[in-house]
């Protein structure tokens, strides 16, 4: 993970995310908010980032080892893109 990522869970200890925005709004001179588009369901590429955060979730509870995320992470996000377009009739 990229550094200062936080991985930990919040039952072992990490801060819930409104109070780290709470503490970025506060101590950062000049915040800029940029509106983004929210998730779209049956995007492929929202469909294989949760897919792939599936993946992440299951790792850090110790579901899947974590030495095993390099190979599978191509795999389930293949699943994701292969699943929308078997939904989409092969299109797209």
């Amino acid at each position: 993970m990229p550094h200062g990522y936080e991985t930990r869970l919040r039952s072992e200890g990490r801060r819930p995310s409104l109070v780290e925005l709470q503490m970025y709004a506060e101590y950062t001179p000049e915040p800029a908010f940029v509106h983004e588009k929210a998730h779209v369901v049956g995007h492929p590429l929202n469909e294989a980032a949760d897919s792939l955060a599936r993946l992440g979730l299951r790792a850090l509870r110790g579901m899947v080892p974590a030495s095993e995320v390099p190979r599978l992470a191509p795999l389930w996000a293949g699943g994701a893109l292969a699943e929308y377009r078997r939904n989409r009739g092969g299109r797209g």
